[in-house]
């Protein structure tokens, strides 16, 4: 399978003139890649990041280092490599980490996979339209991202069965299921349709990216029966903007906009730049609210929504160091994953999951042997323990920073925030900076992981951020009108010309159009939501194709 990098696709004689250009390929991006080239349209995916193999992935401290990027957004300072596979940003006092790569969030998350609750479906802002079709679009995204069940209790999730089925108001929804392949002799999983997915080794490695090629991301699912269908890949594609292709010329230079017959122009330098019909915006929640306010910047109207209604969805992250149960909740390496037999291994990332009647859900998590425990455990992200006294806390400081992580765990916690966080452009440094949402159950979160943290011993240590987000939503929210929103409920982007028109062929397709905590991994309502908005979209580029519009195929003219 070939990826073009970003040197090949302005090469003299490549073709850069699609009907559709997709930006992203997490849980939005690649389904609309997949919809659109199964509809006969020629499609290009743009991705930021590369492509990463079972092998590339980091499997030591060393190789994660070097995988990781981070941001200070407060202090305007950066280290890593633009294209690592883990983008952490900072912001005053919350963190948000997304992924860079083909497969977008997908490469590195835990897969775990849970309808969109009745709640969340609730909500005032949740359009009323996706309601329509939302059974049929979970179904179909089920489907292709190979849902399966954890197939048996691993060590980890039988302890916190203990410690958590007696806190009152808690309920742990059975069987857990993820998006990771257990078992290579279901033909189906095999088969060179779907791409072969070997077995899952319960490593507990997943959220460094799988090593053994068992984890269903969207680049062994979606993706892959886009490229069967003729879509065109490129890699280390990072855009910067579009531009809507008019009549009128002063703006853009005249030998770029002479291919009239499409309507949008595709920057990713103020030189090199693609054509199409339809442009699907799915970059994430940064990366496609940075293109659409550096559209804005060079002409194009948008809602004044554009960057608000951010949401962390309740996520907040704790530290269980030196408890006293055998949680056996650190990966393994190769060498010692011969050693164990499988039920006595960690397991996938996370085995263990359980909503409170509050509206939270806290999960046990394992820690990938190429996580540098000793930096993620005391020095940058993690502050004084929770609930004890001066004293005690600088005696547990210390035996937390030079204790082993054999007995440690990762306490994920998601929720409902009020969707009341912000995005803002710099234009000065070129960056998104965001002010994170208010957590009215921030404080319950915090005593129901006390009282678990009491029955199995040790220290718990909270994140000394207010918020620390792997689940971002909003930003570019879907609504009714451009008085609450950047996009309506099929995606589309308004040009606020008034309230609902929009503009033809610019569409927002990942969890920025999201526009409320979705309470639970939200992955799968991402992908529901982009399913939703993929049948239109496509119905919308038949529609325009059979017009009676030139679509003679023309590489654009660069200067």
């Amino acid at each position: 399978m070939e990826f073009r990098r970003s040197g090949e696709c302005f090469a003299e004689g490549a073709c850069n003139d699609y009907d559709a250009v997709v930006i992203g390929s997490g849980y939005g991006g690649s389904v609309a890649a997949c919809r659109l080239a199964m509809g006969g349209l020629r499609v290009c995916l743009l991705e930021k990041g590369r492509k990463w193999e079972a092998q590339d992935f980091p499997t030591d401290t060393s190789q994660m280092l070097s995988a990781v990027r981070i941001e200070h957004r407060t202090f305007g300072v950066s280290f890593g490599p633009k294209d690592a596979l883990y983008q952490v940003c900072r912001h005053d006092d919350s963190v948000a980490a997304m992924a860079c790569g083909l497969g977008g969030g997908s490469l590195v998350n835990a897969g775990v996979v849970v309808p969109t609750p009745a709640r969340t479906r609730r909500n005032p802002k949740w359009p009323k339209d996706w309601e329509k079709d939302w059974e049929v679009c979970e179904a179909l995204a089920s489907t292709m991202l190979r849902i399966q069940d954890v197939p048996i209790k691993f060590r980890n999730a039988k302890i916190m069965d203990e410690a958590v089925g007696e806190e009152t108001g808690f309920k742990n929804p059975e069987p857990l299921k993820l998006t990771v392949n257990f078992d290579t002799e279901d033909q189906m999983y095999s088969s060179k349709k779907l791409g072969k997915a070997d077995s899952c080794q319960a490593c507990g490695n997943c959220m460094s990216g799988c090593p053994y090629n068992a984890k269903n991301s969207t680049d062994k699912t979606y993706l892959l029966s886009a490229i069967q269908a003729g879509c065109d890949i490129r890699t280390a594609c990072e855009v910067q903007y579009v531009f809507r292709n008019l009549d009128d010329t002063s703006e853009v230079d005249e030998a770029i906009c002479r291919r009239k017959s499409r309507r949008w122009l595709v920057f990713l330098n103020e030189f090199e730049c693609m054509a199409s019909d339809f442009v699907v915006l799915s970059a994430g929640v940064f990366g496609t609210t940075k293109i659409l306010f550096q559209s804005q910047m060079r002409g194009l109207i948008l809602s004044k929504k554009l960057g608000c209604g951010l949401s962390c969805n309740g996520n907040n992250v704790a530290y269980l160091s030196r408890s006293r149960a055998p949680l056996n909740a650190c990966g393994l390496d190769r060498k010692k994953l011969s050693e164990v037999p499988f039920e006595e291994r960690p397991g996938p990332s996370i085995t263990s999951s359980y909503i409170s009647s509050l509206g939270f859900t806290i999960q046990s998590a394992v820690i990938p042997i190429a996580f540098p425990w000793l930096l993620f455990k005391g020095i940058t992200t993690y502050g004084w323990p929770i609930g004890y006294s001066i004293l005690d806390s600088i005696v547990h400081k210390v035996k937390h920073l030079f204790g082993q992580p054999s007995q440690d765990m990762v306490l994920n916690v998601i929720g409902y925030d009020n969707g009341d966080g912000k995005l803002t452009f710099r234009k000065d440094a070129n960056e998104i900076c965001f002010q994170p949402p208010s957590d009215p159950l921030l404080a319950r979160k915090i005593e129901a992981l006390q009282r678990i943290t009491k029955k199995l011993g040790g220290i718990l240590f909270m994140s000394r951020y207010r918020s620390t987000s792997v689940h971002l939503l909003g930003g570019c929210c879907s609504s009714s009108d451009a008085s609450s929103g950047v996009c309506n409920s099929n995606g589309q982007v308004f040009d606020t010309l008034n309230l609902t028109t929009v503009y033809p062929g610019l569409y927002v397709c990942d969890g920025s159009l999201i526009p409320c905590s979705v309470g639970i991994n939200p992955c799968l309502t991402i992908a529901t939501a982009a399913e939703h908005v993929s049948k239109h979209l496509l119905q919308d580029a038949l529609d325009y194709k059979s017009k009676d519009v030139d679509f003679v195929v023309c590489p654009v003219l660069l200067t």
